[in-house]
C-alpha cells in the first residue's frame, strides 16, 4: 500500500528505513492503489454472501464511468457556454445517487476536459474530487465498464458488506446485516463495523475512519477506508486466501515495455509524493516551522497526490489492455489543466530549496521520514523533473504506436506534456528573474536617470555580440535585458590592468575604472555577470513601442529594425543557439502584437505613438560609433532626449545663438501653463524649493500653482516635489549634454 499521512497501518516499517533507501526503493504493484483494490475485489469474491453486493457496486461505478465519458464528450458544447451548468443533453446528470452524494455537480461539468479546453476558464477555486466522479482520470479503455477503486468504494458505501465482512472474520461477534437502499440504514451499518473494529480489533481513532470518509469523494479517505478493510481480511487468509498477480504477456513487446516503465515510474513518483507529504505531517504535529513556511515548502501537496493516484489509476487501466485499444493519450488531454496545480510549486521551488539550506536544523528528528537536508531537497525537486519526463515517455509511446488512432491521440498529448513542461519552465525561469532584477539595480554604476520599476517584467537576458550589420564593423558584446516596454544594453566594466611598477609610483590612480566590452563568452551566459556580480555600464536602450520588425536570421542572429517618426535603423543579436534566439524571437513578436493591438484599440494612436518620442534607441550611424569606440558615454551615441509634441514648435524657433548664450552653471527652464509658455532661468546647484518658488513667481497672475510635472525618459509625467525628484532631472539632463528643461504647471 502506497504511504499517505491519514493510514497508520504499515507507517511503523517505514519510519525505520533510511531515507536513501525510500528514494531507491522500487516500487511495485503492491504498493499500487489500483492493484491493491483488484485483489481485495478478487478476495472479496471469494465470500459468496458478498457477491450481489459487488454486482451492485459494479452497475453503479459502470454508470458514473458512463456519465463522465458522456461530460467529456460534451466538451465542445461546454467550451461554447463556459459558465453556464450543464450542456444540451446532460441536464439529468446532476441527480443524486441513491448514496445521497452528487454525481455530477455545476462545478464538476465546467472544469472537465479534453484538450481543447477554454484556457480562460479559472480552476483555480477547483479540487478534484469536485469535477472528477470517479477515481480514475478521463475515460476508460472501451473494454473496461468501471475501475476496481471506484467499485469498491461504492461496495463499503453500502454498508452491510463492511458487516459481512467483519462477520467472516469474527464470526463469534457477529453484526447485523440489514441490506437496504435508505441511506440512514447504510450509515448505520458503518456505524455498527467501526465500533466492532474499535472493540474487537483494537483499533484506535486515528486508525479508523469516519461514515463521512466512506461517502468522501477523496483518495485519502478512501484510502483510510480500504486500509481498516485490508487489516481485517489479511488477517483471515483462510476466508479470504492471497490472489497471485499475474503478469501480462503483451508487456514483453517493444510497446509495452515503455508503458510498463511509465507505470512504473509514476508508482514511484505518487509513493515519493506520499512520503514528502508524510514528511511535512509530521513537522505540522510537532509545529517545528511556521503555517506560512509549511505552504512555501508544500504548496498544495494534497491536491497534487489526489490528481496523481487518479492519474495513475488510470495508466494501470490502460495497462490492462492491449497497445490498440489504450487511452494514454487521452488520459493526458482530459488531465490537462489539472496539471496547473503544479504552478505554485514551480514558481516557489527556489524559495523552498534557499529555505532548507539555511533552516534544516530545526527540521529534524529522530522518527522523521526524511532526516536529511539534500535528500529532502531531491524529494522537493521531483514534481518539476516528473512533468519533464513526461514528453520524454510519450514521445516513445507515439514512435511505437501503430494505431492510427492512438497515434493522434499520443501526439496531442505530447504537445500537451512538452507544453506543460515549458510552462513550468517559465515559471522558474520568472522567479530567476526577479532576483536577477534586485541584483541588477545595484551592478548598474549609473541608472542615468532611467527608473527600473517602469521597464515591466524581465522576460529575457543573456550576453549577446551586437552589430549593425556593416562588414567593416566588428562586433561587440552586451549584457542585453529585454523587459516588456524596453531593451536595454549594458557592458561590464572591469578594473584596469596595470603593473607593479605602476602600483608603486601612481597608487593614487590606480583604483580608477575603465569602460570596456568584454571580450570573451560569460562563463555563465544564461546569467549576465556571473558569481562576481561585476558592475555594468548602461549603454544604450529602445522602447518596444519602437519596434517595427524582428526578423530571425543566419547563424543564432536576430535583426531588430526600429522606427521612429524622425529616424528608423537596425541592429543585429547574435546569440548562443538557436533555441535562445527563437525564444527572443516568438517574445518580441508577442510584445509587437501587444502594442499594435493597443495602437488599434486607441483613437488617439497617432499621438500615443509620438508620446514615445522621447524614448532612446540605436540608429545605425549611432550603434557604428558604439562599436568602434567602446569607452564612448551613453550621452556621446545616443539621440538627444527629444521634448514632448506640444513643445516641439516652440523648441524649434530657439535659435543656437541663443541656447549657446546659456551659462553653464544656469538651466533654461520652460513653463507650459493654460497654453502659454513661460521661461525662466535657474542655477543647476540650487534645490528644489528655490526652483518651484521661482516657477510659482513667475506665475503668480495665475493664482496658486499646486502642482508641478516634468517628462522624464521614459515618456511619462513625473511630479517634481522633491529634492530626489530634482536630482534625477538634473542627472538625466546632464547624461543627455541638455540645457533645457520643460515643465508643466497645473492650478
Amino acid at each position: 500500500m502506497a504511504i499517505q499521512s491519514q493510514s497508520t497501518v504499515s507507517l511503523p516499517t517505514l519510519v525505520t528505513q533510511s531515507t536513501q533507501s525510500l528514494l531507491n526503493r522500487r516500487v511495485t504493484n503492491e504498493d499500487s492503489l489500483y492493484h491493491i483494490c483488484l485483489t481485495v475485489k478478487k478476495r472479496l469474491e471469494q465470500l459468496p454472501q458478498i457477491k450481489p453486493y459487488l454486482n451492485l457496486a459494479h452497475t453503479s461505478s459502470e454508470l458514473l464511468s458512463e456519465k463522465q465519458a458522456l461530460l467529456l464528450s460534451q466538451q465542445q458544447q461546454l467550451n461554447n457556454q463556459r459558465h453556464s451548468n450543464i450542456g444540451p443533453g446532460v441536464g439529468n446528470l446532476s441527480n443524486t445517487n441513491t448514496n445521497g452524494t452528487k454525481s455530477v455537480g455545476d462545478r464538476r461539468i465546467s472544469a472537465i476536459s479534453n484538450g481543447s479546453f477554454s484556457d480562460d476558464l479559472d480552476l483555480s477555486n477547483l479540487t478534484i474530487e469536485e469535477t472528477v466522479v470517479t477515481f480514475s482520470m478521463g475515460i476508460l479503455p472501451i473494454t473496461m465498464d468501471c475501475d476496481p477503486v471506484t467499485q469498491l468504494a461504492h461496495l463499503f458505501q453500502q454498508g452491510s458488506p463492511l458487516c459481512i465482512i467483519f462477520n467472516a472474520v469474527k464470526p463469534q461477534f457477529k453484526l447485523p446485516v440489514v441490506s437496504s437502499d435508505d441511506q440512514k440504514i447504510c450509515k448505520k451499518s458503518i456505524y455498527d463495523f467501526i465500533l466492532a473494529c474499535k472493540r474487537y480489533f483494537t483499533f484506535s481513532d486515528e486508525e479508523l475512519f469516519t461514515i463521512s470518509d466512506v461517502y468522501s469523494n477523496t483518495t485519502d479517505h478512501f484510502i483510510k477506508v480500504l486500509d481498516v478493510v485490508e487489516t481485517l481480511i489479511n488477517s483471515a487468509p483462510q476466508v479470504f486466501p492471497h490472489i497471485p498477480f499475474e503478469e501480462l504477456r503483451w508487456m514483453n513487446t517493444d510497446q509495452g515495455k515503455i508503458v510498463r516503465e511509465f507505470v512504473e515510474t509514476e508508482r514511484k513518483y505518487v509513493y515519493d509524493m506520499e512520503i514528502l507529504n508524510q514528511y511535512r505531517n509530521q513537522l505540522l504535529h510537532r509545529g517545528i516551522i511556521s503555517s506560512e513556511e509549511l505552504k512555501m515548502l508544500f504548496p498544495n501537496i494534497n491536491d497534487i497526490i489526489d490528481f496523481q493516484r487518479r492519474f495513475l489509476i488510470s495508466l494501470e487501466i490502460n495497462g490492462q489492455v492491449e497497445a490498440n485499444k489504450q487511452r494514454i493519450g487521452a488520459l493526458f488531454m482530459h488531465s490537462k489543466h489539472f496539471f496547473k496545480l503544479y504552478e505554485p510549486w514551480s514558481i516557489g521551488q527556489n524559495a523552498a530549496i534557499d529555505f532548507i539550506s539555511s533552516s534544516f536544523d530545526k527540521m529534524q528528528g529522530s522518527d522523521f521520514v526524511i532526516a536529511n537536508k539534500l535528500e529532502l531537497q531531491s524529494f522537493l525537486l521531483k514534481p518539476v523533473q516528473r512533468l519533464c519526463k513526461y514528453p520524454l515517455l510519450l514521445k516513445e509511446l507515439l514512435q511505437q504506436s501503430t494505431s492510427s488512432a492512438n497515434s493522434k491521440e499520443l501526439e496531442l498529448a505530447w504537445d500537451i506534456s512538452k507544453s506543460i513542461a515549458r510552462s513550468i519552465n517559465e515559471n522558474q525561469r520568472r522567479t530567476e528573474n526577479h532576483e536577477i532584477v534586485k541584483k541588477l539595480y545595484d551592478r548598474v554604476v549609473n541608472w542615468k536617470g532611467y527608473r527600473i520599476a517602469k521597464f515591466g517584467e524581465l522576460l529575457y537576458f543573456d550576453k549577446v555580440s551586437i552589430s549593425t550589420g556593416n562588414a567593416n564593423e566588428s562586433d561587440h558584446d552586451f549584457e542585453v535585458y529585454l523587459f516588456e516596454k524596453i531593451i536595454i544594453l549594458f557592458s561590464e566594466m572591469v578594473q584596469k590592468k596595470v603593473n607593479s611598477i605602476s602600483l608603486k609610483k601612481k597608487a593614487s590612480t590606480t583604483s580608477s575604472s575603465t569602460l570596456h566590452l568584454s571580450g570573451s563568452g560569460n562563463s555563465n551566459a544564461n546569467s549576465p555577470g556571473g558569481p562576481n556580480d561585476s558592475k555594468l555600464d548602461l549603454r544604450g536602450r529602445i522602447m518596444i513601442v519602437n519596434l517595427n520588425k524582428v526578423n530571425p536570421m543566419e547563424s543564432r542572429a536576430l535583426n531588430i529594425i526600429w522606427e521612429s517618426p524622425k529616424e528608423h535603423g537596425n541592429f543585429i543579436l547574435k546569440f548562443r543557439n538557436e533555441e535562445t534566439r527563437d525564444n527572443w524571437h516568438n517574445c518580441l513578436q508577442t510584445l509587437l502584437r501587444q502594442v499594435r493591438s493597443e495602437s488599434l484599440k486607441s483613437s488617439s494612436s497617432n499621438s500615443d505613438r509620438s508620446s514615445y518620442s522621447s524614448t532612446t534607441y540605436y540608429p545605425h550611424n549611432s550603434m557604428s560609433s558604439l562599436t568602434s569606440n567602446p569607452n564612448r558615454r551613453i550621452s556621446d551615441v545616443l539621440p538627444r532626449h527629444q521634448t514632448h509634441q506640444s513643445f516641439e514648435n516652440e523648441y524649434r524657433s530657439i535659435s543656437e545663438s541663443y541656447r549657446s548664450s546659456i551659462p553653464e552653471t544656469t538651466l533654461l527652464v520652460r513653463i507650459a501653463f493654460q497654453n502659454d509658455f513661460y521661461t525662466v532661468l535657474v542655477e543647476i546647484n540650487s534645490g528644489i524649493d528655490n526652483l518651484l518658488s521661482i516657477i510659482k513667481r513667475k506665475l503668480t497672475h495665475a493664482g496658486n500653482i499646486s502642482k508641478i510635472k516634468y517628462q522624464d525618459e521614459d515618456g511619462d509625467f513625473v511630479m517634481l516635489e522633491s529634492e530626489d525628484d530634482w536630482n534625477v532631472v538634473k542627472d538625466m539632463l546632464r547624461e543627455s549634454s541638455e540645457r533645457i528643461l520643460n515643465v508643466w504647471a497645473f492650478a
